[in-house]
């Protein structure tokens, strides 16, 4: 059984496993990549794999035919975390299903950095620095930190708060988004006022930069 993160590639009728022994791993048609896919239809330096937090992320890298992850066609140049079973697509070419088989038991707990946010999506409580936020989160502005966790240290744009928080095709204004943002940033920063959770990257969007390595 493997012991590192790898993926289960089906081409051409056959299939072979690829251990992400290191990273960034590339994949593309370039012979220059960590696995090349020999098609037209797969870009020189199509898509890559990278590891933060104890995470693999993969991003697409501008390829002209798309990365698709579950059924989505990734946006370029954004990293996207991956779990195991995740099926991605290289184009229309190449099917792989990635599997991470370490699990936090395998871990030593020393090299793991305690956050300062964390969250539980069954209950939907919130706690920072190890103090749980009470009164609790409005229900958008948890949806609105969910999203912003999924995508941490990623760019999220309005559309993609709109469309999570009040769902599909939901008429909200740009005004109503940034007074969600803004009754969620102050009650982070009334528990927090020591660190930024939520930052604007002006004329892109928002990102979600959790606290790490803190003692409480």
């Amino acid at each position: 059984m493997p012991t590192a993160p790898c993926f289960y590639i089906e081409k051409d009728g056959k299939s072979a496993q690829i251990d992400l022994a290191h990273f960034p791993f590339t994949i593309g048609r370039a012979r220059e990549c960590d696995y090349v896919v020999d098609s037209n239809q797969v870009s020189r330096l199509h898509a890559q794999f990278d590891f933060d937090y104890q995470q693999v992320l993969i991003r697409d890298l501008g390829s002209t035919n798309g990365t698709y992850l579950n059924g989505e066609r990734l946006v370029p140049h954004k990293d996207y975390r991956l779990r195991a079973n995740d099926e991605i697509f290289i184009s229309n070419v190449a099917s792989m299903v990635f599997d991470d088989p370490a699990t936090t038991n395998q871990l030593d707990p020393s090299e793991l950095l305690p956050v300062g946010l964390r969250v539980d999506e069954a209950s939907a409580q919130c706690w920072i620095l190890d103090e749980l936020m009470d009164p609790p989160l409005s229900p958008s502005q948890f949806s609105l930190l969910t999203l912003l966790i999924l995508n941490e240290d990623t760019v999220v744009t309005r559309d993609e708060i709109r469309q999570f928080v009040w769902g599909k095709g939901e008429v909200v204004n740009d005004q109503t988004i940034d007074a969600l943002v803004s009754r969620l940033r102050k009650r982070l920063q009334d528990a927090d006022p020591n660190h930024e959770y939520i930052i604007t990257r002006r004329g892109f969007g928002l990102m979600f930069h959790n606290r790490r390595g803190v003692s409480v």
